[in-house]
């Protein structure tokens, strides 16, 4: 009587679980923290490991190289940077929910702007 429901509840877990885009290491969801909070005190992180969450706000259109998550802040978007061909973003990505674990470091913005921050991922997962 019950294998019929838990045969339904695994088949809807496995499908949930393949649902994702995933790249690198497994993502630790229960770490993670909304970009906004990491962009509240982002030199706070600078070259600690750890794990955001946010929106896809535009994608590299030419190598999949970052990905830029949605935030509503004068740091923001907040670039997820891969060094090419590591990882492949692809541009599907935009709008969904992305995760992404990492070192957060500096992001040299040339001759007469300051340093921005990014995030240098060994995981990201992109919901689908």
């Amino acid at each position: 009587m019950y294998k019929p429901v838990l045969a339904l509840a695994f088949a809807t877990s496995l499908f949930s679980a393949q649902a994702a885009t995933v790249f690198g290491e497994v993502v630790d969801k229960t770490a993670a923290m909304p970009v906004e909070q990491l962009l509240t005190a982002p030199q706070t992180h600078l070259q600690q490991v750890v794990t955001i969450s946010g929106t896809v706000d535009s994608v590299c259109s030419k190598q999949g190289c970052w990905m830029k998550f949605t935030a509503d802040s004068e740091n923001g978007p907040f670039r997820i940077k891969v060094r090419d061909g590591d990882m492949v973003f692809p541009l599907s990505a935009k709008g969904k929910t992305a995760y992404a674990t990492g070192v957060v470091t500096l992001w040299p913005q040339g001759e007469d702007k300051a340093d921005g921050y990014q995030l240098v991922p060994s995981a990201v997962e992109i919901a689908d």
